[in-house]
């Protein structure tokens, strides 16, 4: 009887409905709640749809009532939005963020992308409290972003305020007072394959202010993964708390160069974890680091530390390849911390372990690689610096090794490909190109099918939308390795980051 009770129940499965089933006791033994899959359907949104639109292609919503949780949207359904350019609402001189709330479920969450073919762009900064809905391939920062605030006041680009499994997909992210604020209240938040540029604040004197992401969190796990993050007034990451939480983090494969680069005169970290209050449940795996700034001769390129006397957790820092600096990577107080099978070169000390007072075993360094920066003692501890040698009879990286290159100083090109996950065709691109080289050769063969069409845009000429921006390249893929043009920019001369994209 108990499982002709289910297919009945799963028989009445709609295109367009979620069916919770509840089996009885007496059917299972266990009482049961299960969701299933739907096909929900397709609303569209247009710059000039209706709050009384019905959301079909001739009676399309605007995107106040789509995205918000008054709008029609179910679980499993899909907002397409026409493309073109969603004015934000302004009271006086200060931008008025977008609110989303539209809401799916875990199993079925709801879709919000551009129509196909097009591309969308919200002109303001975004307010997020949605639970399971994807946000895909969308443009959010305002075209007005003034970074002194005077005349024109803006947000965080995309501030999470609460909801819980919302995904930001391959967005572009730019022109707010920060890049992404994710605060505790938004659990399970992912960000992934997205753009975060051109953001923060700045003092007329003082230093820059603003982060690709300002993160807080405690239940559950928030992903950072496979982003493309620079040119802001501030850091990158930027995973910190004075009297919140820094508690469950994977920062996976992302590209941060060049943090700070918009105030000059200054060096701050790609990447930060640190705080008032203990993090913990950290990873941090494949991660390529760029800083070319040696002006502050304490900053780090990648910090995994605490102020004060707060004592962290557990972490994880793996594979990741941080050049630049005067620092390399910093790490204070842990209760268990693996830093294994990175890369790191710095200006100064390759490694800062200075504020530890007797690191033990609780702080396994084995198997990184360490670029000779041309300094005698590049590791830093409590009690003075270290040889190389020194630093092995500590117990640390004894398979490990220090590679010696003329001038201190890496050499060669070293090109990463990092396939998107979401969308064939596309890719993040880091080329660390010492020797200067005009044109560099990447194989994208993990990324492109033979005769597919796509485009090249180097990162730093996109500085507003993506298609505001103009490619490097557009070809159809042959099957070869590629010839891209390298710009050596002095804002990063010698690391370009590169975003490949299919043409439909």
């Amino acid at each position: 009887m108990g499982n002709s009770l289910v297919r009945n129940c799963l028989s009445q499965l709609s295109a367009a409905v979620v069916l919770v089933c509840f089996i009885p006791v007496w059917a299972t033994g266990v009482a049961e709640r299960r969701e299933h899959p739907v096909q929900g359907r397709t609303l569209y949104v247009s710059p000039k749809g209706s709050p009384t639109g019905d959301g079909s292609s001739d009676k399309p919503l605007d995107v106040f009532t789509a995205l918000s949780d008054k709008g029609p949207a179910k679980p499993g359904d899909t907002i397409l939005l026409t493309g073109g350019v969603y004015d934000g609402k302004m009271t006086g001189t200060s931008r008025v963020p977008f609110e989303l709330s539209v809401s799916g479920s875990a199993t079925n969450p709801v879709k919000i992308m551009p129509a196909p073919g097009e591309s969308a762009h919200l002109n303001g900064t975004v307010l997020v409290t949605s639970s399971y809905a994807q946000f895909i391939n969308l443009d959010i920062g305002d075209l007005s972003w003034d970074p002194t605030q005077k005349q024109h006041q803006t947000a965080a680009a995309l501030d999470a305020r609460g909801g819980k499994g919302a995904k930001f997909i391959n967005c572009n992210f730019f022109g707010g007072s920060q890049g992404a604020a994710t605060w505790t209240a938004a659990e399970d938040l992912e960000i992934y394959g997205s753009l975060i540029h051109d953001f923060g604040t700045v003092e007329e004197t003082g230093r820059g202010h603003g982060h690709a992401w300002y993160a807080q969190n405690k239940a559950g796990t928030k992903v950072f993964a496979s982003n493309i993050a620079y040119r802001g007034y501030g850091w990158n990451v930027h995973i910190y708390t004075q009297e919140g939480d820094i508690e469950g983090f994977e920062i996976i494969d992302n590209i941060c160069f060049i943090a700070g680069a918009l105030k000059p005169d200054q060096t701050v970290d790609n990447y930060l974890i640190s705080g008032y209050r203990p993090a913990n449940r950290i990873r941090m795996v494949g991660n390529l680091g760029y800083q070319p700034s040696n002006l502050d001769k304490w900053r780090p390129n990648a910090r995994l530390s605490s102020y004060g006397e707060a004592s962290n957790g557990t972490a994880v820092f793996k594979d990741n390849y941080l050049m630049g600096a005067p620092i390399g990577l910093l790490v204070g107080l842990w209760n268990d911390v693996t830093v294994e099978g990175n890369t790191l070169w710095a200006f100064d000390a390759l490694v800062d372990v200075s504020g530890v007072a007797t690191p033990g075993a609780n702080y396994k360094f084995d198997k990184n690689t360490y670029i000779a920066n041309g300094v005698k003692e590049p590791f830093k501890v409590r009690g003075g610096n270290l040889t190389f040698e020194k630093w092995q009879a500590l117990g640390f990286d004894r398979g490990g090794s220090l590679v010696q290159r003329p001038g201190g100083r890496p050499e060669g090109t070293r090109v990463f490909v990092v396939p998107n996950r979401h969308q064939k065709g596309r890719a993040n691109v880091g080329v660390f190109n010492w020797d200067g080289k005009s044109e560099v050769t990447v194989d994208l063969s993990s990324v492109l099918s033979k005769g597919q069409k796509f485009k090249v845009y180097n990162c730093l000429d996109i500085k507003q939308t993506i298609s505001m921006a103009k490619p490097i390249l557009e070809l159809t893929y042959t099957g070869s390795a590629i010839t891209i043009p390298m710009r050596r920019d002095k804002v990063s001369p010698q690391f370009e980051s590169l975003l490949v994209v299919p043409v439909s």
